[in-house]
């Protein structure tokens, strides 16, 4: 039996809409199911050949696919493929396939300007203009209490094409910037910027930003240790995946102001409950963090583009016989 003869049944667990509102056409020729949410869905059939699924949402339980045994391909719209355990794929032998470098920009975008916002000390400035207390704001955004991007050390922790992007983005606008990836093929073809061990690249950053994906290795990887090691007054970036930075050793070295600042689009728990210890927190330091719901990479741009090229991934494995492109799995 050749791929294309098992079936072009798929579920998609992300709704109709999201693809109606940046104009991608679903194929016609794939059988469909939509829903709005994986909390819609108690197990996946053993007449479903695929399943395409956000990227960013928490993991989904392992008995969902207990009797996916018509499984071949899980396509993920993104570039995260953590949701589903390891196990899982291991026993029933499905391709893992993702979109690399499509949100790129949006992703670079997003972290230089955050980055920026707590640099300036924009969030207090507002507050206290808001306030009508003109003086107070301009004695906080002067240059004695600020930092510009020129010359400014940055740190990218991961040098895939989110890193990468990241990095030219930051040197663009004057940044010094310096990488480690833990994956040693990782190189810079640009020839731009400096490939340092960790822990010299924490001692000399003043802007750390993570990019690694989330995997056994990765998790905890900027832990209480790796944060003590940054300079005082550091600004730490995460908008990878959350558990690759220890919220709880995080939200300590801000606390004991080791810390200049905080950006986080991705959380330990997703969504972030009403009741976790990081919203308290932040409130606490509202001037010095900013947290956005994972949503450094979207843009209409990012989301037609990661759209089109994962259900094009899917046509061709299901009914073209092709094979997976970008398999992780």
């Amino acid at each position: 039996m050749t791929t294309a003869d098992k079936g072009t049944t798929v579920v998609c667990l992300r709704p109709r809409r999201d693809f109606d509102q940046v104009e991608v056409q679903v194929p016609d020729d794939l059988d469909v199911t939509f829903f709005d949410h994986e909390r819609s869905l108690d197990r996946i059939g053993p007449e479903v050949a695929c399943v395409v699924l956000p990227s960013a949402g928490p993991a989904l339980a392992p008995e969902m696919f207990s009797n996916a045994s018509g499984l071949t391909l899980v396509q993920y719209t993104g570039a995260g493929i953590d949701r589903i355990a390891d196990s899982v794929i291991a026993q029933l032998g499905f391709a893992v396939c993702n979109v690399p470098g499509a949100s790129a920009p949006d992703v670079a975008a997003y972290v230089v300007v955050a980055t920026g916002v707590l640099l300036r000390n924009v969030i207090e400035g507002d507050r206290l203009m808001k306030a009508g207390m003109f003086d107070e704001a301009r004695a906080r955004m002067i240059p004695a209490v600020v930092r510009g991007y020129r010359g400014l050390q940055v740190g990218v922790v991961g040098f895939g094409s989110i890193g990468h992007e990241v990095a030219t983005s930051f040197h663009a606008l004057g940044a010094e910037v310096m990488w480690f990836d833990p994956e040693p093929a990782a190189t810079d073809n640009s020839g731009l910027f400096e490939r340092v061990e960790l822990d010299e690249l924490l001692e000399r950053c003043e802007v750390l930003t993570v990019h690694v994906p989330l995997l056994e290795s990765t998790r905890g990887l900027i832990n209480a240790a790796a944060l003590a090691r940054l300079r005082p007054g550091a600004v730490v970036v995460n908008a990878a995946r959350g558990g690759i930075v220890e919220e709880a050793a995080l939200m300590e070295a801000l606390d004991s102001k080791h810390l200049g600042g905080v950006v986080l689009d991705v959380f330990e728990r997703e969504p972030l409950p009403a009741d976790s210890l990081l919203v308290a927190w932040s409130q606490r330091h509202a001037d010095r963090v900013l947290l956005t719901p994972h949503i450094a990479g979207v843009t209409p741009e990012a989301s037609r583009l990661l759209f089109e090229r994962a259900w094009s991934n899917v046509h061709s494995v299901l009914v073209e016989g092709g094979e997976p492109r970008h398999r992780l799995r």
